[in-house]
């Protein structure tokens, strides 16, 4: 039998109307060759240039060829721009590699034009030209890494308990979420507890669900399940951008949770709230803490991954 919360008063909503991720603009669903509206694009344009080739199959069209041949040369542009580059060693130490080029030449890469095409038998070669602010994949590349970073120290600094049946799960369970898409959180105890459930998002932020100003002490009783943000909840939550990975955790306690350790707002500062959790004001959190991680991405990236996909192995050739 699902429950909510005790102490959750009736007339609250604000967590409602809170957007949980907010936006890293992308331009729409990126045709080679044509030119792009350049939404988000931020500071001076600078042209970026690919070259890569792709060999088919007798199952292949050379259509698809060219597209996948495309794809890795928009790729390979990517890697080649001074940013990645002098990014690369911290892009790849938090295995965002992939993402960041993906990414990039999904969202970031304006005026796409194939400049020269060659085929040789069943191999197809392009070099390619496109626009790209250097800002704005600073931005992508420093937003993406302190995410993936703000996700491995949620997790890690109250100590996980893998034995316990307490356990905290999200409605898709392999964790992707796509911009639009719903979210719902669950938590379940094995035994009476009080719970301290907080969102790290993609954003660098934090969102306290329980305990807030508006919830008090959370208590779980043993076997139920808790839900946030289905159907019959006062949160609805929508994935939103900026994009990257996010951490639900949740802590489990025998005891009431330290005032000291409660924010002055529903939403604040990850790295600060991290600080306090991890002793920095002289409280120490009692308790084992369960944790699940999403992955959220654009709807333009996502096209742009699912096209990729039809048309290439994940390993380029």
């Amino acid at each position: 039998m699902k429950r909510y919360l005790d102490l959750i008063p009736e007339r609250y909503t604000l967590l409602s109307i809170v957007v949980l991720t907010c936006a890293l603009v992308s331009p729409g669903p990126q045709v080679w060759g044509d030119p792009l509206p350049i939404a988000g694009s931020r500071g001076s344009q600078e042209t970026v240039e690919g070259y890569a080739c792709y060999s088919y199959g007798d199952n292949e069209t050379p259509a698809l060829a060219k597209r996948a041949a495309i794809s890795l040369a928009q790729e390979q542009a990517v890697r080649n721009h001074r940013v990645f580059v002098q990014s690369a060693t911290k892009v790849r130490n938090f295995q965002l590699e992939d993402d960041v080029v993906q990414t990039a030449s999904a969202a970031l890469l304006e005026r796409v034009r194939v400049e020269k095409e060659e085929k040789r038998g069943q191999e197809i070669c392009v070099t390619i030209t496109a626009s790209m602010s250097p800002l704005s994949m600073e931005e992508m590349i420093r937003q993406r890494v302190n995410a993936k970073e703000i996700s491995q120290v949620a997790v890690s600094v109250v100590p996980q308990a893998s034995s316990s049946g307490a356990k905290v799960w999200a409605n898709k369970s392999n964790g992707h979420y796509v911009e639009g898409d719903r979210l719902i959180i669950y938590v379940q105890s094995d035994r009476d507890a009080y719970l301290k459930l907080d969102y790290f998002q993609a954003d660098g932020t934090v969102v306290h669900m329980v305990p807030n100003q508006f919830r008090g002490q959370g208590v779980v009783k043993a076997g139920h399940v808790y839900a946030f943000g289905d159907e019959t909840s006062p949160e609805q939550f929508t994935i939103q951008g900026p994009f990257g990975a996010e951490t639900i955790n949740a802590i489990f306690s025998t005891r009431p949770f330290d005032t000291a350790l409660n924010s002055a707002s529903v939403v604040g500062d990850s790295r600060e709230y991290l600080q306090v959790l991890g002793g920095s004001r002289g409280v120490k959190v009692e308790g084992t803490s369960h944790s699940v991680s999403l992955n959220t991405m654009s709807k333009t990236v996502e096209e742009y991954k699912k096209e990729r996909k039809v048309s290439l192995s994940d390993s380029p050739r």
